[in-house]
């Protein structure tokens, strides 16, 4: 009763765009019946024009787009979940342990948090992945060991206060474990918990397109960033009109995936 009562107070951007996401993630779930042929099915025609066969036409190998474009729903949504849950939760539980264990485990992991947020994030991931295994996986841990300190920094600045309240105050006092503690400390900041999940699987797709647009990543993986790669590698992209059917549908879905997600955390004035 609670769910609907704080979706209806929701403002009607944010209905709009929770109702973008939650297509987004039916697409992803039921991507193998809404696909029309197997991703590495290249007997089509090659660069055919979207018609009732093919319906955002076929790519220069003879894959049907359509195919990759739902396919890619699943790769990236998923991408964009797992790596935003986990960056989120090493962030938070970092953020936690600093505020439980004192100053020293403090000054330490803020030392260590600083020094990731100086460099720019996307040149050290592109970096590490260059070097890595090409794989999901890989992009994965990378983009979480170099996007949690964002959330680090600001979860320890709310528990900073939070835990000088009586009720944290009292559980201590009163020798209760990290359990008690955290239990108490959690209600506070959960809402901050909440909005850096979205904003980090945002930056999980932004990454993920960013890296395989420039051929770094899985070469397996057909991302929507795998996707506009192989779009603009064509060298005849915008002859005949091409690139409406080829680059323009990625390109699409991606804008309207990162900015649902942005509006979905912004303030409202």
């Amino acid at each position: 009763m609670n769910i609907l009562e704080n979706l209806k107070a929701l403002s009607l951007r944010r209905k709009v765009c929770l109702f973008i996401l939650f297509l987004y993630v039916l697409v992803a779930i039921f991507a193998p019946a809404i696909m029309h042929y197997e991703i590495d099915d290249f007997s089509h025609p090659s660069l055919e024009a979207p018609n009732s066969t093919y319906w955002l036409g076929t790519d220069e190998m003879g894959h049907d787009l359509f195919s990759l474009l739902i396919h890619g729903f699943r790769l990236t949504v998923a991408l964009a979940l797992i790596s935003g849950f986990c960056s989120t939760l090493l962030g938070t539980l970092l953020a936690f342990c600093a505020s439980y264990l004192g100053k020293a485990v403090d000054e330490v992991l803020t030392i260590i948090a600083n020094l990731f947020i100086i460099v720019p994030e996307t040149v050290v991931i592109m970096f590490v992945a260059v070097f890595a295994e090409p794989t999901l996986l890989n992009t994965v841990l990378t983009i979480v060991c170099f996007s949690w300190p964002r959330v680090y920094k600001i979860i320890r600045g709310k528990l900073e206060d939070c835990i000088q309240s009586n009720k944290v105050q009292y559980t201590i006092m009163m020798r209760g474990n990290v359990i008690d503690v955290v239990r108490k400390l959690f209600p506070d900041v959960f809402p901050a918990i909440v909005s850096f999940f979205v904003l980090q699987c945002n930056k999980g797709v932004m990454y993920e397109t960013t890296l395989s647009f420039f051929g770094v990543g899985d070469p397996l993986a057909k991302t929507w960033g795998k996707l506009i790669n192989s779009a603009m590698q064509y060298e005849e992209l915008y002859y005949d009109n091409v690139f409406t059917w080829y680059l323009i549908p990625p390109i699409v879905v991606v804008v309207v995936f990162v900015i649902s997600l942005a509006l979905l955390v912004t303030e409202e004035k």
